[in-house]
């Protein structure tokens, strides 16, 4: 008897465990967003700082790079600021867990930019898992040039591509639901009646 009934209530708290948990990694992930959103336009991105760099390399798949609960952008750069500050910089993505997004100027550009000095203007991400998530809105460095329109209209072919959260965690989040619901449904209970008249 305790048997059965240590798998029921076993079942209960493991679905409603995951439930919870993929319910905080969504909110966790709209909330990220919140904190951090696309500028409205260039004049929006031309009031923000300049941020003289030197492109030290560029950071492939599979590289060390931007860590966090959210992924990061690759291809992404690896820079020396002014003070001679190493620092990590991404090009605009959007927030998504798991994997990794890319978008980047061509491959022609990318092979460009290594040893290259310029500038850059974007912002660091808040509420993202790790510090120092540079992402770059305006990027002028040797002959690469890329401006906010370019970078937006790659980052909404990117959204209406993939829908962050993906459909796919929404839809475990309704099935991770309804697996809480029947498994809290007192089965049981309902069958003891009968089988005792």
């Amino acid at each position: 008897m305790a048997g059965p009934a240590l798998a029921v209530w076993g079942s209960r708290i493991v679905s409603l465990l995951l439930f919870l948990l993929c319910g905080v990694q969504m909110g966790y992930t709209l909330r990220a967003q919140g904190l951090n959103p696309l500028p409205e336009s260039a004049q929006d991105v031309a009031r923000w700082p300049v941020v003289p760099i030197e492109v030290l390399h560029v950071l492939e798949e599979g590289t060390d790079g931007a860590r966090g609960w959210l992924a990061g952008a690759r291809p992404a750069l690896s820079v020396r600021l002014a003070d001679d500050r190493q620092q990590g910089m991404e090009f605009p993505v959007p927030l998504t867990w798991p994997g990794q997004r890319s978008l980047a100027p061509d491959e022609s550009a990318l092979r460009k930019l290594p040893g290259c000095m310029g500038y850059v203007r974007g912002q660091v991400l808040r509420g993202v898992g790790a510090p120092d998530r540079f992402r770059i809105w305006e990027l002028h460095c040797g002959p690469v040039h890329q401006g906010y329109e370019d970078f937006r209209s790659a980052y909404e072919a990117e959204r209406a591509h993939s829908p962050v959260p993906a459909r796919w965690q929404w839809g475990l989040l309704a099935a991770l639901m309804v697996c809480v619901v029947l498994a809290w449904v007192p089965w049981g209970r309902r069958s003891a009646p009968a089988s005792q008249a």
